[in-house]
């Protein structure tokens, strides 16, 4: 079986953004050409092989050299030193929709790009409207590119790259951008070339999608491989094995999201509370809080599951809304369905919301008004893999010596 890739002692230098004329280049040291001080590693004597139906996570801080590490194996820069092979046709992800042409028209850049990366015109004509469909921008497809949003040019960039037939794909943090339906389709669309024998190369800075995308992963840190192995074991590695449950340090986790929202004294969430913070994969979340409402409000009472790296599990979940619209104090009682989710750290966020769009995920969690996270801990078995829908079960409890807040009451999503 033919390797897909091969990195052999590549290294790669950058000068650190230093001005020199032609003339002056010729002359070592201070006056002309640079010294080794004024160099940036960016790869240093990185050797890696890629065999058809890998599938590697790329992690690391910012500036380890994780995109210039996909740049050189998709060839779109030159190595320092060394030597890259690849075989078979290599799909590269790298900056969704940065080789697009402004003026030209989406379908232009379709057929423009399609033409570059090799594909014959035939092809691209039988698959140009499924390519228009994943990328959900069919109304846009005749408008210049230049008029499309960062997001619009990133769906028609990847449902382009990923409609190849690629022994190699190579992907450069693909879910930075876009809403969490896009990002599940990219989720879905990537697993099913896995399947059909691609090799996968991804790049992200949302653990929870290594671990989804990848069955290996490498760490790098200042272009160096540091650790190398099943991709929990890596995630450990590079953000420490332990991490705190205590709720009320939530905000010292690594990578844990911040919520914005507009404060309303009308509405209060509290003493968020994850009973137990750690379980077994397939087990429940069960979780509790506090509401207090001053005055009635027009929202939704939301709950949320959402990786370190905020990349959502599913749509918000609704649960008794009508709480908000009578004055009142009560404790809220969360049971949800099995979370059959990879072992990890995670945060739940319950929340008042002004509207529930499912079409702007995002939208919601800018509107909200009220909040409260808590962070839990998955265990068991790493390989397990998470759902993208879930639900829950509610329970309420008057908070005696509040005249009007009613009854306890139950309700199921």
């Amino acid at each position: 079986m033919t390797t897909v890739a091969e990195l052999r002692a590549v290294t790669k230098l950058y000068r650190r953004g230093v001005d020199r004329s032609n003339w002056r280049a010729l002359i070592p040291g201070r006056l002309g050409e640079p010294s080794g001080a004024d160099h940036l590693v960016a790869l240093d004597d990185i050797s890696l092989r890629i065999e058809p139906g890998d599938s590697i996570g790329v992690i690391g801080p910012n500036g380890a050299g994780k995109s210039t590490l996909l740049k050189v194996m998709a060839g779109i820069i030159e190595p320092t030193s060394g030597e890259v092979h690849t075989h078979g046709r290599v799909a590269a992800v790298t900056e969704l929709g940065s080789g697009f042409t402004p003026d030209l028209t989406g379908a232009e850049n379709l057929r423009f790009s399609a033409a570059l990366m090799g594909l014959p015109a035939g092809t691209i004509d039988e698959r140009f409207d499924e390519i228009v469909d994943f990328s959900g921008i069919g109304e846009f497809i005749d408008t210049p590119v230049k008029r499309y949003s960062t997001g619009m040019r990133a769906r028609l960039s990847f449902a382009l790259a990923t409609s190849v037939d690629a022994d190699l794909v190579i992907l450069d943090e693909v879910l930075s951008v876009g809403d969490w339906r896009f990002q599940q389709a990219c989720v879905a669309r990537i697993q099913e070339m896995h399947r059909s024998g691609a090799a996968i190369v991804a790049v992200s800075h949302n653990n929870w999608l290594i671990t989804q995308l990848c069955d290996r992963a490498i760490l790098l840190e200042q272009g160096r491989v540091i650790s190398s192995g099943d991709p929990i074991s890596v995630i450990q590695d590079y953000i420490g094995e332990e991490t705190s449950t205590d709720p009320d340090k939530s905000e010292e986790l690594p990578n844990a999201p911040v919520f914005d929202h507009q404060e309303d004294d009308r509405v209060r969430l509290g003493d968020l509370r994850c009973d137990p913070p750690n379980f077994d994969s397939g087990q429940p979340l069960r979780c509790r809080f506090t509401l207090d409402v001053s005055e009635p409000v027009d929202g939704h009472l939301v709950l949320s599951v959402y990786t370190m790296g905020r990349a959502a599990f599913a749509d918000p979940i609704e649960g008794p809304s009508q709480l908000l619209a009578a004055p009142g104090r009560w404790t809220v009682s969360v049971s949800t369905a099995p979370l059959p989710f990879t072992a990890g750290s995670f945060l739940v966020r319950v929340a008042v919301v002004r509207t529930l769009d499912p079409e702007d995920h995002l939208q919601e969690l800018i509107t909200s008004f009220a909040d409260a996270v808590a962070p839990f801990r998955i265990l068991g078995d790493p390989s397990s893999r998470p759902g993208f829908v879930f639900d829950a079960h509610w329970e309420t409890t008057a908070v005696p010596g509040d005249e009007d807040s009613g009854h306890g009451s139950s309700a199921r999503d």
